[in-house]
């Protein structure tokens, strides 16, 4: 008699297959991070300035900004700020105090984190951690500061 059934062998087969296919569904390929994991210059980096850098400390928020960082909006826009980030560093020349997807070649995030290793300037003459003489930003914002400039430090 002949059977439309599947033998047991047929059965682990498609069994395995079809665990195989489960499997790979549910991988991940890498690709863009989810939009709650992307942090954008407006809604993260710039209140992350405002309450530590420039607009409450008055140090990076004047006309004449501690060591020539203005972190503030000013008469400008975002766009105005994020350009100035992304200029060279004056305490040290050969970076940038922001570098668009190169978190260790931006003056800022050592600037924040205290760790000048490997700068030309270290030790000493990087200058102190910040937000100078205050509570150093919690590691939350020092990863979000981090992501930011890895992923590509965008306006939004």
């Amino acid at each position: 008699m002949l059977s439309l059934l599947p033998g047991k062998k047929q059965l682990r087969r498609w069994g395995f297959l079809l665990g195989g296919l489960a499997l790979m569904g549910g991988c991940d390929e890498g690709g863009e991070p989810p939009a709650e994991e992307r942090p954008t210059f407006s809604e993260d980096v710039v209140p992350l300035f405002q309450g530590s850098c420039g607009f409450g400390s008055g140090c990076h928020g004047t006309a004449q900004p501690a060591g020539h960082v203005q972190l503030t909006l000013g008469s400008g826009d975002a766009a105005t700020l994020l350009a100035r980030l992304k200029e060279k560093s004056v305490r040290e020349p050969s970076l940038a105090l922001v570098d668009p997807g190169n978190p260790s070649g931006s003056f800022l995030l050592h600037k924040v984190t205290g760790d000048y290793t490997g700068l030309p300037c270290a030790p000493s003459a990087c200058g102190e951690r910040m937000p100078q003489r205050s509570t150093p930003l919690p590691q939350e914002s020092l990863d979000m500061l981090e992501l930011w400039i890895q992923q590509g430090a965008v306006l939004e």
